[in-house]
């Protein structure tokens, strides 16, 4: 298999080797998005993480804001995954072999799992914070879920934090 991927990718590694400037692209490019995506994920983190809610209001508020942020989020992980495709590509052998690049891997997979359950309970979060706003009734019970949320935001900051050891630890291979 690794020979097959490496002949199949053999042109763009020559072009990337040859290329004065696209290395240095690609590679300012990953980082980039890195900093982006996981500096925006961390300050929202931290807010969960601070935040002590004591109305459903105050809720809706944090998240409502985590929710705005994933946006950004998500895109800044869609060009770093593309960007990092581009780079495993570049030079197959390197990276196929190596177990902190594939370390490095599974916790970009364990911090795509966190992001999504992350989501989905900021989303019942909302719901019910509008539920409660639309029904004018006394706030729901959202401890549960917002424990939940603060248990994803730990996940999220020692993912982010893994994944950048890691990656400069691969790039040092």
């Amino acid at each position: 298999m690794l020979e097959t991927l490496t002949t199949l990718t053999q042109p763009w590694a020559d072009y990337y080797s040859a290329s004065t400037w696209l290395p240095t692209a690609m590679i300012a490019m990953h980082v980039l998005a890195l900093f982006v995506g996981g500096g925006i994920a961390l300050g929202a983190d931290r807010q969960v993480l601070r935040s002590r809610p004591s109305r459903s209001d105050a809720y809706l508020a944090a998240a409502t804001d985590l929710h705005a942020t994933h946006r950004i989020v998500i895109a800044a992980l869609v060009i770093t995954n593309l960007s990092g495709v581009a780079l495993f590509t570049a030079d197959v052998g390197t990276f196929w072999g190596s177990p902190v690049y594939w370390a490095k891997m599974a916790t970009l997979a364990v911090l795509m799992l966190n992001g999504a359950r992350m989501r989905s309970t900021e989303a019942r979060l909302l719901a019910s914070a509008r539920n409660t706003v639309e029904l004018a009734v006394a706030g729901p019970d959202v401890t549960e879920p917002y424990q939940s949320l603060r248990t994803h935001a730990w996940v999220s900051v020692l993912g982010w934090c893994t994944i950048v050891v890691l990656g400069v630890v691969v790039a040092n291979i």
